[in-house]
Order: C-alpha cells, then sequence, then structure tokens
C-alpha cells in the first residue's frame, strides 16, 4: 500500500481511541498534543490517561466499543487487541472516516509516524509500517543531527 504523507490539523476535531492501555496511551499523548477532542471507550484506563482524564484533557466512556461511539468520529484509533472491538470497527466505519490500526494495522488507513518538532522542522518518518522501532530510530537520529548543526552555524 502507498502511504500519500500529509499533515493534519486535528484541533477540535473528534476522535475515539478503543483501548485504554499502554498502546492507546502512546497515542493518546500524540493526540492531546495536538488539541484533539479525545474520546477514550474502555472498561479501565492506564494511569497516565486517569491523570489526563481528572485533567479534562480527555473524555472516558467506561465501557467496550460499540458502532455508536464510531459514527461521528473524524479519526477512529483501534488500540484495544480485542478482535470483537476490531469487527465492530471494521463494520462500522464510514469511507470518510480516517481510522489507525494500532492493534491490527490492516484495519486502518492511516498510521502515526514517528516524528518530532525542532524549530521550524516538523519530521515524520515512516517504514510503512514494517518497523516502527527502526522508524523511531532514524527520528532520534535525524533529531540529533539538526540539534548539532544548528549550533554550528
Amino acid at each position: 500500500m502507498f502511504n500519500f504523507p500529509l499533515f493534519l490539523d486535528l484541533k477540535d476535531k473528534p476522535v475515539v481511541v478503543i483501548g485504554g492501555g499502554k498502546v492507546a496511551c502512546r497515542k493518546i499523548k500524540k493526540l492531546v498534543l495536538a488539541y484533539a477532542d479525545i474520546v477514550v471507550v474502555a472498561p479501565k484506563i492506564h494511569e497516565d490517561l486517569k491523570y489526563l482524564y481528572d485533567n479534562g484533557e480527555i473524555h472516558w466512556i467506561k465501557d467496550v466499543c460499540r458502532s455508536d461511539y464510531l459514527s461521528t468520529a473524524f479519526l477512529i484509533v483501534s488500540a484495544s487487541g480485542d478482535q470483537s472491538a476490531q469487527h465492530i470497527i471494521r463494520d462500522s466505519v464510514h469511507p470518510h472516516q480516517l481510522v489507525n490500526g494500532a492493534d491490527d494495522p490492516d484495519l486502518g488507513n492511516v498510521a502515526f509516524p514517528a516524528a518530532f518538532e525542532e524549530d521550524q522542522y516538523h519530521i515524520a518518518v515512516s517504514t510503512k509500517g514494517h518497523s516502527p522501532g527502526a522508524a523511531k530510530r532514524m527520528k532520534q537520529q535525524l533529531q540529533d543531527w539538526i540539534k548539532r548543526n544548528k549550533t554550528q552555524k
């Protein structure tokens, strides 16, 4: 599959994250930085997400995935690892909705690249889903290179 590189403005856009564990937590921390309007659907959530919820940075529906939670989402993140939730997402998603399959890449039509901001740069690295670890390492190498070279001006 060809991945089209794109930066999105998610400010105040409705994002539904299915799952409340470590994977969901990593995705949600990125989405919070983008000022998305985040709803987490999970029976329980990671302690870091509980902190975000208690501080009003995310909403939490203490439930399992249901199709009615997905209908108005601009972006859906599948991060529960639950096959029944994945089936509900697959069967409920509209063609115009974006889906990140953190727990099942075949479910999604968008990916979260390894990214960073440095001065006026916003750089993202992707391996087309083949190796998130390699993308993370490349991101770190690029970030280190930019930091070293901006002091050499």
